[in-house]
């Protein structure tokens, strides 16, 4: 009897502990940026929309009419700041993320965060909450590329902004986000809009260029959800310029999104270093594009001074069929801002290029792809239908500090980038595209050892070839003091320059959205390069096809 009764202990004791919900230690992100952790946009704002990931979090439930309750499908969620604890306002909850509204009255600083579903509380979280943090919704929902914006025709006519339906300058645009700052009221009781402009002196960059703010603060639809209203500085142009917002007395950057400009209504927006806008047509007139993209990339990093760099020559390659809203959704072709702007995406570890969350849906383009240049010919490797990619020389650049490198590949020369096809349908014929790799540029990158990030940065080259662009980058990642890991959140900056301006200077603003790093060790650098124009190629079954080379060299530096 006492075995028995203890067994059943046991197993009641179990269960419990198969019950009880778990939090993901670091998963508390603003619910549109979803910025991490410890980087400058990644503290949860009063009154702003959160999420969180983890196991067990609740049911599928999502809210209904107003009064919101502090409960959604059995989970109620708990931030505890400066000694006192509020209830969060659960907007939806499913078993592995959960969202919610920051009460605007919640305490500011240091914070711990829990979860009960039903009878079990999760184990607690840190978090830190601030008075203002903004954070762009985006239509990928992963806080980066294209952001929500309405482009203001009429009261009534408010299409969405994408590369097919741009915006021109003066035109006034509505841009969603949350994390603005906290406002007087309940928030669960409804929305509660009013102009917080003058009050969080809200700045909107598109490229490098002030917007005009007329409205910035809560919609009037939903709580939680703010509104930035601004309209569209003159003289920019592009399917990707970049957009950011500053607001609150702490001036922090909100994650980097970017919007469609043509030079006057009812025009078509272009990118030097992008898509054709032909195929922007052919994507509205079919419903559909059938896009291949050639990535190649030459990345240099001197981490010791007077030692070798480390290098990494990279290819990737992605063939697929984009809708109308993929296509609308993803990063583009070149994954770049438009030329003679700045974007910054944030990572985690030592790759800090950007990765587009948007798959189309693929086409076969053989078992392998293959490159031929002065370095010899080397095999593209398929690693799933649609997707190749491979080490050409040099490490891994995830790797770069640790794996044994091979001989580097990438050198000034033509090269023949090739295809045999695929079998499976739909399919991709054979094709066959040539690209020049110029020399790098000379540059004043090595003159720099610590960058002032409240002020703008300089950088000038010569030797740019006729008609590239330059390719200017920065990456700073928090770590423990010793670099960073394979989970070390990071942000990176890159701006595209026409290589004849021989200068450009990046915006204290894009500088302000890195984190410090004065007390980190080889975790963040300065890089400048090319980048050549997108050469378009043929094949069946694909609409039109671009290959891109972009080089990247440079050393440590410390951003303060």
């Amino acid at each position: 009897m006492i075995k028995v009764f203890f067994l059943t202990v046991l197993i009641l004791f179990t269960l419990q502990l198969q019950a009880q919900p778990t939090v993901t230690s670091g998963s508390v992100l603003n619910a549109a940026s979803y910025s991490y952790p410890g980087l400058p946009g990644g503290s949860i704002a009063q009154g702003s929309m959160f999420v969180l990931f983890g196991s067990k979090l609740g049911t599928n439930a999502i809210i209904g009419n107003y009064p919101l309750s502090n409960t959604l499908g059995g989970s109620t969620i708990q931030v505890t700041s400066g000694g006192t604890t509020v209830n969060a306002i659960p907007i939806y909850t499913t078993a592995g993320q959960v969202a919610a509204i920051l009460p605007s009255s919640t305490p500011v600083g240091a914070a711990t965060l829990t979860l009960t579903n039903g009878t079990q509380t999760s184990a607690s979280v840190d978090v830190q909450i601030v008075p203002s943090s903004f954070g762009a919704f985006t239509i990928n929902q992963a806080g980066s590329g294209p952001a929500v914006i309405q482009d203001y025709v009429s009261s009534t006519e408010l299409p969405v902004n994408t590369i097919a339906a741009p915006a021109y300058p003066g035109q006034t645009v509505i841009l969603w986000g949350t994390g603005l700052g906290p406002v007087t009221g309940n928030e669960a009781n409804g929305p509660l809009p009013g102009n917080m402009q003058t009050a969080l002196n809200v700045k909107v960059w598109v490229g490098n260029s002030l917007a005009t703010v007329n409205y910035a603060g809560r919609s009037g639809c939903c709580a939680g959800i703010d509104q930035v209203v601004f309209v569209v500085p003159q003289g920019v142009e592009g399917c990707y310029l970049p957009v950011s917002v500053q607001a609150g007395t702490a001036g922090v950057i909100s994650n980097f999104t970017s919007m469609a400009v043509a030079p006057s209504a009812g025009a078509a927006c272009s990118d030097a270093d992008g898509i054709n806008p032909a195929d922007i047509t052919t994507l509205e007139s079919n419903g559909s594009l059938r896009l291949g993209a050639i990535d190649l990339t030459h990345i240099s990093l001197t981490v010791v001074a007077g030692s070798a760099p480390e290098l990494s020559d990279t290819a990737s390659a992605i063939f697929g069929t984009y809708s109308s809203s993929q296509l609308s959704a993803s990063l583009g072709v070149t994954q770049s801002p438009s030329v003679g702007s700045c974007t910054v995406s944030q990572f985690l570890g030592l790759n800090p290029l950007p990765v587009d969350p948007i798959k189309p849906t693929p086409l076969d383009a053989g078992a392998s792809l293959s490159i031929d240049g002065p370095g010899g010919k080397q095999s593209i490797a398929s690693t799933s239908t649609g997707v190749y990619s491979s080490v050409l020389g040099g490490v891994p650049l995830d790797q770069i500090l640790t794996a044994t490198p091979i001989p580097a590949y990438f050198s000034a020369g033509a090269y023949t980038l090739s295809g045999s096809g695929g079998s499976a349908v739909p399919v991709v014929g054979s094709f066959s595209a040539q690209l020049t790799v110029p020399a790098d540029p000379t540059t004043n990158a090595s003159s720099f050892s610590t960058i002032d990030r409240s002020k703008d940065l300089t950088v000038t080259w010569s030797g740019a070839a006729t008609g590239d662009f330059v390719a200017i980058s920065g990456t700073a990642s928090v770590s423990a003091g010793l670099g960073p890991t394979p989970t070390s959140p990071g942000d990176a900056f890159l701006c595209i320059a026409p290589g004849s301006a021989g200068t450009f200077t990046v915006p204290s603003f894009v500088l302000e959205a890195l984190p410090s790093t004065a007390n980190e060790f080889a975790s963040s650098f300065l890089l400048v390069g090319t980048q050549t124009p997108a050469v378009q190629f043929s094949a069946s079954g694909l609409d039109d096809g671009y290959v891109t080379y972009r080089s990247l060299a440079g050393s440590t530096v410390t951003y303060q």
